[in-house]
């Protein structure tokens, strides 16, 4: 069986991470006091609300994974997002 892909996904975002889970990927959750804890190793992609993006320094994460803000975005628009930066990311 292949390996569930991992997203880290931001508190308050459970809609997101129910239809992520729905379609396959292991979800996390993003913890803006350590964004270098182990729930951010080996993720795919990082989605956030966006509002808070200073606040929790997401902005400054060092990482090499897209970034989705979810502002106004929904679960399914995030969605079709992942999906895009896959086929980006498989070129």
């Amino acid at each position: 069986m292949p390996r569930k892909k991992r997203v880290a996904v931001e508190q308050g975002l459970g809609n997101v991470s129910q239809l992520l889970s729905e379609k396959g990927y292991e979800v996390v959750q993003l913890d803006p006091v350590s964004p270098s804890g182990v729930e951010m190793r080996n993720v795919e992609a990082v989605v956030i609300t966006g509002g808070d993006e200073n606040i929790f320094g997401v902005s400054a994460l060092e990482t090499e994974v897209p970034v989705i803000d979810a502002t106004g975005l929904m679960a399914e628009e995030v969605w079709q997002q992942l999906q895009e930066v896959e086929r980006v990311g498989e070129e």
